[in-house]
């Protein structure tokens, strides 16, 4: 009976994923290359989008595959230049068609993974360096997953205006490691050495 409570629990929690997930556009699946809609498809994983705005973006993206064609048949081998230039397109593509709250969405979900590795890699890095607690470990993951979240989707969106950049890079790393000082007492430097000024426990109430 256990085992056909959790099969079902799998199967359940998967048609809830299928139906959350938006699927492309039927229309733009006959109108465009597969590979268009591949790089379509790629951005609306991570944010939902109109079939209007489905087609807006497959046609800059149309654009970005014949410069690429074209790039690649001239140079055999793609040049830092071009790559730069087809990195910039679709920064500029994304940008013309989603809103600064639809680009936060699809920024933080293509950096979401790469956030949680690192945050990971500090949390089990402080675990050996400090003996970390079970719940100081829980807080060093979460303020350092946000840094490397939400620093990742600065550095898309502030890309061409370095020192707008850099005044958001320090307040997001600023910011975390406040919380985390008032939540458990630790101080990380930018070397990744951590100090503890105050130790947590338990019962201990956030500050």
């Amino acid at each position: 009976m256990k085992r056909i409570i959790v099969i079902l629990g799998i199967t359940l929690s998967g048609i809830t994923v299928s139906l959350n997930a938006q699927s492309v556009s039927s229309r733009l699946t006959d109108s465009f290359h597969p590979s268009t809609v591949r790089n379509v498809y790629e951005i609306i994983r991570h944010v939902p989008l109109t079939e209007e705005k489905q087609f807006e973006i497959a046609r800059l993206i149309e654009r970005e595959d014949i410069y690429f064609a074209d790039a690649l048949k001239k140079e055999l081998v793609l040049s830092n230049k071009s790559s730069n230039l087809l990195l910039k397109m679709r920064r500029e593509s994304i940008c013309k068609v989603l809103n600064e709250e639809q680009l936060d969405q699809y920024y933080r979900g293509i950096s979401n993974t790469q956030a949680e590795t690192q945050a990971a890699k500090v949390r089990d890095a402080m675990i050996i360096e400090m003996n970390a607690g079970y719940q100081e470990s829980k807080f060093i993951y979460a303020s350092f997953y946000k840094i490397y979240l939400e620093s990742m989707v600065a550095e898309q969106k502030f890309s061409d205006k370095p020192e707008k950049l850099k005044q958001e890079l320090k307040r997001i790393k600023d910011d975390e490691m406040n919380v985390l000082y008032e939540k458990c007492g630790i101080v990380i430097d930018d070397n990744f050495h951590g100090t503890r000024n105050w130790k947590f426990r338990p019962n201990t109430p956030l500050r």
